[in-house]
């Protein structure tokens, strides 16, 4: 054992993992699992800590973390109260009318002022809310260009109440003043949540005598020092899937490679080529906010180890294959409810199910409802009605008494208690699948064939048959989403089709169609090596299960790289002689101020020289030398016309350093 240890630790949806690795030999020394803990994520953080050898602990250097924190916040509107002040004409967010004021300012598509600066307007704002919110958003018309109204702002903001100030221009560095306005509102709501998550974090390592440099990961695929998270929370939404696909490269050794991650709510698709993550042209969306985020480019869907297995038909009778439904929603599976609720298996065997009963996904042979111990409040009278009928312990919903609903079930009202997460359900699940079939055995095994029998009769089929037609079902999900990532000229339901009609089903002629690829196909999540048969029916590609797949995500959290991205933009002023010749101005604005130059050349050398230095004294503030940074330079010219000069050039560089003590 070498003395580089890291520790990667992942709070993801159902588990919160952790790894410890030996970074020169790039060997797992240690992993262990607990369940997250609801809502503060540091407990399940806690558990899995306890779970590790605490002499190898003390000896880790490097700490690096990705959570659910900030998504899950975001989600949940459980965010900080955040006044907005939109500078310029600018489009209010319809959720955000009330924390709101658009003032006049802001600046044009070439940097210079299209009003002044409306100050006297921001005060009254500022001086009205003040003792309503903890911190401000400020978002300027073409801050990206020339961000000195957002400065000003913030001044102004900071002089009148010393709270926190987010800038739209310090996030965002493309056009599009009204995402960048979400994200500085997003941003803000972030901080406090943030600062109490990382100072728990820290805390707990040195109560536990760790002295580590303390990382986290972004949703790009870099990490950040826990220092500058906390001013930027909002980058870390979907850092879970970026270290999806960090992790899948470290541990199968595959520089290029795509990634699927089953996890226990959604399975998650993305793809790592030269080793760093590709990133998604659009920024992310989270909670239906549209923001300038740059995040990896991935695709998502709502089927995941504990995703809810049912039937949908007008009568058990009348049930058919394609009736047969994954998700969207995460159930607790029979065979772990039954460790939590021994006495469920005998209310699954007593229940009765007529034969003409409707199914749906509340009313199912295998789906029971109970409280779940969140303090019901602000419900109206007929929500509060069907709350109360629920128990602490299992039951099926029908077995209620719903005379005051004339007989019938309020499922609309059940799905919103649901949704409110006042009501939780226990249902079959691909994990239940994995229990009957003994690929996977954590929790109960009788009690999950007792629900696989119970669907598996609808359709008149033994449960071993059952069970593996809902694997096959799964894998070509993942399969279809895979084609999707790599070529999303089909849609899903011509893959869906397809795969149908010329995949293999099951059934043995060895006569089927498969979409191939060369890229290799990482698998991570538990337990994912289990669907590695079915997912070669519909794929012909190197698909690989590697080891420690389970933690693979808290590998990954210890595979990014330190980065900085700079973005430059020179805007060309051109004007055509009587002559035939052009006259040409190359002008750029940077944080040094706005330049023109004589040549397109000088002003891509100055545009370089400009960002190295920046990213240089990023890295150099994080402890990283230049001789160990990577720049990569990539200069694009907009043309409009071929026979008249460009109207834009985009200068993007990026450096690139290794996270190391």
């Amino acid at each position: 054992m070498s003395d580089n240890i890291s520790l990667g630790i992942d709070a993801g949806g159902t588990y919160t993992d952790a790894a410890l690795v030996d970074m020169d030999g790039r060997r797992i020394l240690q992993s262990q699992k607990a369940l997250t803990t609801y809502p503060n994520p540091l407990g399940g953080i806690q558990n899995v800590l306890d779970l590790l050898d605490p002499e190898i602990l003390k000896k880790t250097k490097l700490l690096s973390v990705s959570t659910t924190f900030a998504t899950n916040t975001i989600l949940e509107k459980n965010g900080a109260p955040v006044a907005l002040i939109l500078i310029g004409s600018q489009k209010v967010p319809q959720d955000l009318k009330d924390n709101c004021v658009v003032v006049k300012g802001g600046h044009n598509y070439r940097g210079a002022e299209n009003e002044p600066l409306d100050l006297e307007g921001i005060r009254e704002y500022v001086l009205s809310v003040k003792d309503k919110v903890s911190a401000f958003a400020v978002s300027s018309f073409y801050s990206i260009l020339n961000p000195e109204h957002e400065k000003t702002a913030r001044e102004l903001i900071h002089e009148l109440t010393g709270y926190p100030v987010v800038c739209g221009y310090e996030l965002a560095h493309a056009l599009g003043a009204y995402e960048r306005g979400v994200t500085a509102y997003l941003n803000a709501s972030l901080l406090p949540v943030a600062r109490t998550f990382l100072d728990a974090v820290a805390e707990e390592t040195k109560r536990r005598g760790m002295n580590v440099k303390t990382t986290m990961l972004k949703c790009n695929g870099a990490v950040a020092m826990f220092g500058e998270v906390m001013e930027r929370p909002v980058e870390t939404i979907f850092s879970g899937p970026a270290a999806s696909v960090l992790g899948a490269s470290f541990l199968s050794g595959k520089e290029t490679c795509l990634a699927i991650d089953v996890g226990g709510t959604s399975t998650d698709v993305s793809m790592i080529e030269d080793g760093i993550p590709q990133i998604s042209d659009l920024g992310a969306t989270v909670g239906g906010w549209k923001t300038k985020v740059r995040a990896i480019k991935m695709e998502t869907i709502a089927a995941g180890g504990d995703s809810h297995i049912w039937v949908r038909a007008d009568n058990v009778l009348e049930a058919r294959f394609s009736d047969i439904m994954i998700g969207p929603r995460r159930v607790i599976p029979l065979c772990r409810a039954f460790v939590m609720y021994p006495e469920i298996a005998e209310t699954i065997k007593n229940h009765w199910t007529p034969h003409n009963m409707s199914l749906a996904e509340f009313m199912q042979k295998t789906t029971l409802v109970l409280k779940s111990g969140y303090v019901a409040a602000n419900l109206s009278d007929d929500e509060m009605k069907v709350y109360q009928k629920m128990r602490d312990e299992p039951a099926f919903i029908d077995d209620f008494d719903w005379k005051d609903f004339d007989g019938d079930i309020p499922f609309n009202i059940v799905e919103m208690l649901v949704n409110k997460r006042l009501i939780q359900l226990i249902g079959f699940t691909p994990t239940d699948v994995l229990h009957v079939t003994g690929e996977f055995v954590e929790w109960d095994v009788e009690t999950a064939q007792l629900g696989a029998r119970k669907l598996a009769e609808i359709f008149g089929m033994a449960k071993e048959d059952f069970c593996r037609f809902i694997k096959r079902k799964f894998a070509k999900i993942m399969a279809v989403e895979t084609v999707l990532f790599l070529n999303d000229t089909f849609s899903r339901d011509e893959l869906n089709v397809f795969m149908d009609k010329f995949g293999d089903n099951g059934i043995g002629t060895g006569s089927y169609l498969r979409f191939k690829s060369d890229i290799p196909i990482i698998l991570i999540g538990a337990p994912v090596q289990c669907f590695i048969p079915e997912l070669g029916m519909f794929l012909d590609a190197e698909i690989i299960a590697p080891e420690h797949y389970a933690v693979g995500n808290a590998v990954g959290c210890l595979a990014g790289k330190l980065a900085k991205r700079v973005e430059l933009r020179v805007d060309i002023e051109s004007k055509e002689e009587e002559n035939g010749d052009w006259t040409i101005r190359y002008n750029m604005f940077t944080t040094e101020g706005q330049r023109a130059f004589p040549t397109k050349d000088a002003a891509v050398h100055y545009g370089e020289t400009f960002a190295k230095k920046d990213i240089y004294k990023y890295m150099k503030e994080n402890d990283v030398a230049e001789s160990d940074v990577e720049i990569r330079v990539k200069v694009k010219e907009m043309i409009y016309d071929p026979q008249k000069p460009p109207v834009q050039i985009d200068i993007l560089v990026e450096g690139f350093a290794e996270n190391k003590v």
